[in-house]
C-alpha cells in the first residue's frame, strides 16, 4: 500500500472510531443513536446539553442506581490529557464527560464545533443537590482536606435540607487504608460518590475503583469542596458571566495557580491550533481521494 493510501486509510479508522465512541456517549444521554448532543472536542467527547437536562439526566442515573464515571474537561484537563496519554484514555473510557470553563467554550467556537454551556462543577453540583434532596438523594464526599469535607457536609445538608450525607472520608488516608475506604462507601450505600481529589488523580482513582463500587456514581470534582467549604471565594457573578472566573482565581491563589493560567493557557491554545491544522488536513486528505 502506498504512502498516501496508508494515510487515508487511518484518517477513515480514526473517523469511524470516533463516530463509534460519539454514538455510545449520546445513545447514553438522550436514549437513541444520534450524535446531537454529543460533540468531539480535542479527542474527548464532550456533552452539550443545557444545565437543566444534565442535572436531569445525572439525577435519573443515581437513582437508578446505574454505575457512572463522570468527568469535568476543562482546559487544564485538556493539557493534562496531552501530557498524559493515560489520562486521555481514562476520560474516553468515563460515562459522561462535561465541559467546564470559558475556555473550553472559546475554542469550541474556534473549532466550529461550539458549546454553549458551561456545566463547571461549582454551580451544577449545588443544582444536583438541590433537585436530588426532595427524592432522598445520598452522597459520600471523598477528598480535600479533613476538616474541609466535614464543612462541605455542614454547607449541603444546611442548603438542601433533605439531601444525605452517606458518608465523609479525608483524601489523605494512606495506601494500605484503601480497602476500609472502598468497604465505608459499599456499606454506605450513596448514590454518588463526589470525588475531590485533582486532576489527573481523581479520575484515575474513579476509573480503577468504580468496578469496586457496583450502582454508585462517581464524579471527579477537583477543588469543589474548598469552593463549598468557603475556604476559596468565587468570583462576583459580573466577573463569572464575563468569562473571566479564571482571572479572578489567579488573582486569589497566584502562588498555586500562576503555572496553569499563564504556560497552561499557552499549551491549551498550542493544542486548539495544532488540533485545527490537523483535521483541517485530515478532511482534505479524505476529500482527495473520494
Amino acid at each position: 500500500m502506498k504512502p498516501l493510501e496508508q494515510s487515508t486509510s487511518r484518517n477513515r479508522q480514526y473517523l469511524a472510531f470516533r463516530r463509534a465512541v460519539l454514538t455510545s456517549q449520546a445513545r447514553q444521554i438522550v436514549g437513541e443513536p444520534s450524535t446531537s448532543s454529543v460533540i468531539e472536542f480535542l479527542r474527548l467527547p464532550l456533552q452539550r446539553l443545557p444545565q437543566p437536562e444534565t442535572v436531569k439526566v445525572l439525577l435519573d442515573r443515581c437513582l437508578r442506581r446505574s454505575a457512572n464515571r463522570i468527568y469535568f474537561v476543562n482546559a487544564h484537563t485538556v493539557v493534562m490529557s496531552r501530557k498524559e496519554p493515560a489520562l486521555e484514555e481514562t476520560l474516553n473510557r468515563g460515562d459522561l464527560l462535561l465541559p467546564d470553563g470559558s475556555g473550553v467554550l472559546w475554542s469550541s467556537r474556534l473549532l466550529g464545533k461550539p458549546i454553549k454551556f458551561n456545566l463547571n462543577g461549582t454551580d451544577l453540583i449545588p443544582a444536583l443537590c438541590k433537585a436530588g434532596a426532595p427524592k432522598g438523594l445520598s452522597v459520600y464526599l471523598l477528598g480535600a482536606k479533613p476538616s474541609v469535607a466535614d464543612d462541605v457536609a455542614q454547607s449541603l445538608t444546611q442548603t438542601h435540607p433533605g439531601l444525605t450525607i452517606a458518608g465523609i472520608q479525608h483524601g489523605y488516608f494512606e495506601e494500605q487504608d484503601l480497602e476500609a475506604v472502598l468497604d465505608d462507601i459499599r456499606q454506605a450505600k450513596p448514590h454518588v460518590v463526589l470525588v475531590a481529589m485533582g486532576v489527573p488523580l481523581q479520575e484515575f482513582w474513579i476509573d480503577q475503583h468504580a468496578k469496586h463500587l457496583p450502582g454508585i456514581t462517581l464524579i471527579g470534582v477537583g477543588g469543589l469542596f474548598d469552593f463549598l467549604a468557603q475556604r476559596v471565594v468565587r468570583a462576583p457573578y459580573p466577573v463569572r458571566r464575563l468569562g473571566l472566573e479564571w482571572c479572578w482565581r489567579l488573582m486569589m491563589e497566584p502562588s498555586r495557580l500562576g503555572h496553569r493560567y499563564t504556560v497552561g493557557i499557552v499549551a491549551f491554545i498550542y493544542i486548539v491550533l495544532q488540533d485545527s491544522l490537523f483535521a483541517f488536513k485530515r478532511k482534505q486528505n479524505i476529500a482527495t481521494q473520494q
